[in-house]
């Protein structure tokens, strides 16, 4: 969070509670609030990849595993990926290849899994380069030259002028010039519906060869960091797919063509939207779904610690008595909700956050929160009747928009936020 401090002042605030950066264990803001997570510990994602927390030794998985982390938007998913990052670097056992698909290096209105694979391919360059990793140039020549010729050359066929993809003459095949090639694929990719077009279409058309290209090039590159004694695998992390396209866009990628991400055979931990948890009996025949639910404050520690969270971001003085407390009661458990009344009772506040201007912000949230449809509040009504209910489209819909949370544990409630709401407390408890 570059150049994001400590509010010391009320006008500090609005940059103190962004919500657009995520934080990392190495962050001044970070806070661990995992341990008040039912049901998830990050000890699942290492057992997964047979890393042991305890000694950092690993055993290298003899097939590709694909893991979800599905949880609602707002709750931590990236900061906890980045955080598993810092973690399994640590042990050696990885080389982790962090791949943000919606951090303005792809059109994220206009996606497809092609262009998702370019700029992993991308990414997974950088992170040798960037590690100083020895890999020979037979290991990246096979890969380059079949791309460059079947690939580059028959886009660059097809289009003209500045369309093209820009081919460099190179004298040596090396890590730099494979990193400059899928970069000016990906940039094409940003460019012309045209561009992107062809780009897509003659990759599908030797998909199988792309593939296998890719998959020779991954299992040549574990082999050559395993004999140097680098790293025993690779490992994909791949987030941004909430904040892509449409829902119907996320879906096709995702669950409807999932072949094509999976079927490169490497690692993947992938953030799944939360209105995609309904598929996870689909997914689960090629990979597994772990769930990262909000935070539990009935677990002891939980209330204080997330008190250090909104502490370590603004300071105590800027709050009345009984505020800070408040902001953690009407959060529910939810980091980006907690700081989004801090930032809109910043908007109703005199000098300091009192509980007047925390209540005008939870009013003004729960009104925005509280439109349903017949169908949800049908759901919400056996919510409210302690009743458990099955997942359905519905029902995840009612999680998306951040009227229902649930806690692990069968634990579900309705967003107290959204219960102070006058009109839908009147429709909530209507006879049917």
């Amino acid at each position: 969070m570059t150049n994001i401090h400590k509010a010391i002042t009320l006008y500090d605030i609005q940059d103190a509670v962004s919500i657009d950066t995520p934080v990392d264990s190495n962050s001044k803001f970070y806070e661990n609030l995992t341990p008040y997570r039912s049901d998830f510990t990050d000890k699942k994602i290492f057992r997964q990849l047979n890393i042991n927390p305890k000694t950092s030794e690993c055993n290298p998985l003899k097939s590709s595993k694909k893991i979800f982390l599905s949880g609602y938007r707002g709750t931590g998913k990236t900061s906890e990926l980045l955080t598993l990052k810092n973690k399994i670097d640590e042990t050696k056992c990885y080389l982790t290849i962090f791949v943000d698909i919606s951090e303005e290096e792809l059109d994220t209105a206009n996606i497809e899994t092609v262009d998702i694979l370019i700029l992993m391919l991308e990414k997974l360059i950088e992170a040798l380069e960037k590690k100083g990793a020895d890999i020979s140039d037979d290991v990246i020549s096979d890969f380059y030259d079949w791309y460059k010729t079947k690939i580059v050359k028959e886009v660059n066929e097809s289009l003209k002028g500045s369309a093209q993809i820009e081919l460099k003459a190179e004298s040596k095949v090396s890590l730099l010039s494979f990193s400059s090639l899928v970069a000016n694929t990906k940039a094409k990719l940003q460019g012309s519906i045209e561009s992107k077009k062809v780009i897509r279409q003659e990759i599908n058309n030797n998909f199988k060869m792309f593939s296998m290209k890719f998959n020779e090039f991954i299992h040549s590159l574990v082999q050559q960091l395993r004999e140097k004694e680098h790293y025993k695998d690779l490992l994909f992390i791949i987030d941004g797919f909430e904040k892509i396209g449409s829902l119907n866009d996320r879906k096709k990628i995702l669950v409807d063509d999932s072949n094509k991400l999976t079927i490169i055979e490497s690692h993947m931990l992938i953030a799944l939207p939360i209105e995609l948890f309904t598929e996870k009996n689909r997914l689960s025949h090629f990979s597994f779904t772990e769930n990262f639910p909000l935070i539990d404050l009935s677990i002891d520690g939980a209330k204080e610690c997330f008190k250090n969270f909104i502490l370590k971001r603004v300071d105590e003085k800027l709050f009345a008595k009984d505020a800070i407390e408040m902001i953690v009661e009407f959060g529910a458990g939810h980091p980006r909700q907690t700081l989004q009344i801090i930032n809109r009772a910043y908007f109703e506040a005199d000098e300091i956050l009192d509980t007047d201007s925390i209540k005008k912000a939870i009013q003004i949230l729960g009104n925005e929160l509280s439109k349903v449809s017949p169908d949800e509040l049908k759901i919400l009504k056996d919510i409210n009747n302690n009743v458990l209910l099955a997942e359905d489209d519905c029902y995840t819909k009612l999680k998306a928009k951040n009227i229902v949370f649930e806690y692990g544990d069968d634990k579900v409630t309705i967003n107290p936020v959204v219960l102070e709401n006058k009109k839908f407390k009147i429709l909530l408890n209507q006879d049917a």
